[in-house]
């Protein structure tokens, strides 16, 4: 039996709800700042999340309506959009997920080294990680994000990079992850993966299969995880033991 050594989280519609009251606020305040008469609503930004990186966001956006502002430009846009990200951070507008810290917590007194792999940028996963998570801080052995890697989500760099810095084999190691291309990311690094379906989700429809097991959180005792695939949990909730069965 594979005993798990290493558990690998995203940050973005994992760990806490960043997109919609976040990165897509934070987006159209700079968008404001550039006389750009750009507005990303909901729906608008869901779809764009099927880009990794919010510069990359950008650049598809500007060729999709067939804007002529420069990629120096965009790379301006999204520097200011940082801004506008780590002030909201800073509010405390943004929220970790249910289940989450008491997660972590758990792990932790399992001795599973914990690493947070995001296509975020350094500059605005630390003020997150010090704001929002103060308490946990220091229970992740590394995070790798942005800058790291040249190839981001759907590719497996940032995770085979993980799992070299874990010094732990890939069936010992889980991702845990809220997106299509960040499972794809997963599975490309022959890693087993969890689902956690982001907030936003309102069907179960059209979700990835691609995953050993989808929850719609991890829950709590008061709040029970619902399954939508993968192995029974034998708890209401995930825990240490239910990741465990999943690698196995």
């Amino acid at each position: 039996m594979n005993k798990l050594k290493a558990v690998f989280w995203d940050l973005d519609g994992t760990i806490a709800n960043t997109e919609l009251c976040g990165h897509r606020v934070a987006f159209n305040m700079a968008f404001k700042d550039f006389d750009l008469d750009w507005n990303w609503n909901d729906k608008q930004y869901l779809d764009l999340l099927k880009i990794s990186g919010g510069y990359n966001r950008i650049i598809h956006y500007r060729n999709l309506i067939d804007s002529k502002i420069s990629d120096t430009k965009c790379s301006e846009i999204q520097s200011k959009k940082r801004i506008y990200y780590m002030n909201l951070i800073q509010t405390g507008k943004i929220k970790v997920r249910e289940g989450v810290l008491r997660l972590i917590d758990e792990l932790s007194n399992y001795d599973v080294q914990q690493f947070i792999v995001t296509t975020s940028g350094r500059d605005s996963l630390d003020p997150f990680l010090r704001n929002s998570m103060t308490s946990h801080f220091n229970y992740f052995t590394k995070c790798i994000t942005y800058e790291d890697v040249s190839n981001h989500k759907p590719s497996p760099d940032a995770y085979l990079l993980a799992l070299q810095l874990s010094k732990e084999s890939d069936v010992s190691c889980l991702a845990i992850e809220d997106s299509m291309i960040g499972v794809e990311a997963a599975k490309a690094a022959n890693l087993n993966c969890l689902l956690t379906l982001p907030p936003w989700s309102i069907s179960s429809n059209n979700v990835t299969r691609k995953a050993n097991a989808c929850v719609n959180n991890l829950g709590n005792a008061n709040n029970p995880s619902k399954l939508i695939y993968g192995k029974k949990m034998d708890n209401s909730y995930v825990d240490y033991q239910y990741l465990t069965n999943i690698i196995n």
